[in-house]
C-alpha cells in the first residue's frame, strides 16, 4: 500500500457505532434502543404533535448503554428523535418544529412515555450497536489538497465510508458536504455527531433512499443546540 494511502488511514480514521436493526431478541427494558419507537422521557414530557397531528417515533438510543461514547455525546445518555407524518423536513427547519430531538443527561429521572395511536408506518426494531473501528470520510469531506493524491484508492474502494444508522464515524454523504443551513451560513457552527440511513426493513426513507443527519451546535451558549440536514438520491 503506498505510504500516501498509509497517512491518510492514519490521519482520518474514526471509530464509529453501528446501530444495526432487528436480529436479537427484544429486551423489556423500556431504555433499550429502538428504531421507529419512543418509549420514555422525562417526568412532565408529552408526546409531540405537530399541526394537531401526533409525530413519528424515529429512534431513541441508549447511549449510556453503548460500547464507548462517539463525538457530541459526553454530556448525553439518552436521545429519542421524532418527526412529523406528513413530509420531511424542510431546510434550516429547527429542532422542535417539523422535526425534534430529545437529549437528556442522566437515565435517573426517565419514565413511560404514553404514546398516542400514531398510525405509524415506521417498522419498530430494538437496535444493536456494533463498532466499527475505521470508519473513513467520503470523497467530499477529505481536503482538496489531497484528492488528486488518492483518488484511485476511492475509486478502487481501498477506503471505505460506512453507511447505516452510525453514530460517530464520518457522515455518508450522498450530494456534497452537509449543509446544515442554506448556503451553509450557520453562527453556531454544528458538526456532524450521527446519521440515521434510510431502511426497507423499517420501511423508512429520506427521500430516494438517503440519508439523514444530525449536528450538534459547537458555540458556547448553543452547545446544547441540534440540527437536522438529508440528502437523497
Amino acid at each position: 500500500m503506498p505510504e500516501t494511502i498509509k497517512r491518510f488511514k492514519r490521519e482520518f480514521s474514526r471509530k464509529a457505532i453501528v446501530m444495526e436493526i432487528g436480529g436479537i431478541r427484544p429486551s423489556e427494558s423500556l431504555s433499550a434502543s429502538w428504531f421507529g419507537r419512543v418509549l420514555i422521557g422525562s417526568v412532565g414530557e408529552r408526546w409531540p404533535f405537530f399541526n394537531q397531528k401526533p409525530m413519528l417515533a424515529l429512534a431513541q438510543v441508549n447511549v449510556a448503554g453503548l460500547p464507548f461514547r462517539t463525538p457530541g455525546f459526553a454530556d448525553i445518555d439518552f436521545i429519542t428523535v421524532f418527526i412529523r407524518s406528513d413530509r420531511l423536513p424542510l431546510p434550516g427547519e429547527q429542532n422542535g418544529t417539523s422535526w425534534i430531538l430529545r437529549a437528556y443527561n442522566s437515565l435517573a429521572n426517565l419514565v413511560p412515555l404514553e404514546p398516542p395511536n400514531t398510525d405509524s408506518f415506521i417498522k419498530p426494531f430494538q437496535m444493536n450497536p456494533k463498532v466499527v473501528d475505521d470508519d473513513f470520510p467520503c470523497f467530499d469531506d477529505i481536503p482538496v489538497y489531497l484528492r488528486d493524491r488518492i483518488r484511485n484508492a476511492y475509486q478502487e474502494n481501498q477506503i471505505k465510508n460506512t453507511d447505516s444508522f452510525k453514530l460517530g464515524g464520518w457522515p455518508t454523504l450522498i450530494q456534497s458536504e452537509i449543509q446544515w443551513v442554506p448556503f451553509n451560513q450557520h453562527s453556531s457552527k454544528p458538526e456532524y455527531v450521527f446519521q440515521i440511513d434510510s431502511t426497507e426493513k423499517g420501511n423508512w426513507m429520506w427521500g430516494d433512499s438517503g440519508m439523514g443527519y444530525f449536528g450538534r451546535d459547537t458555540v458556547e451558549g448553543h452547545k446544547d443546540d441540534w440540527m437536522l440536514s438529508w440528502q437523497c438520491y
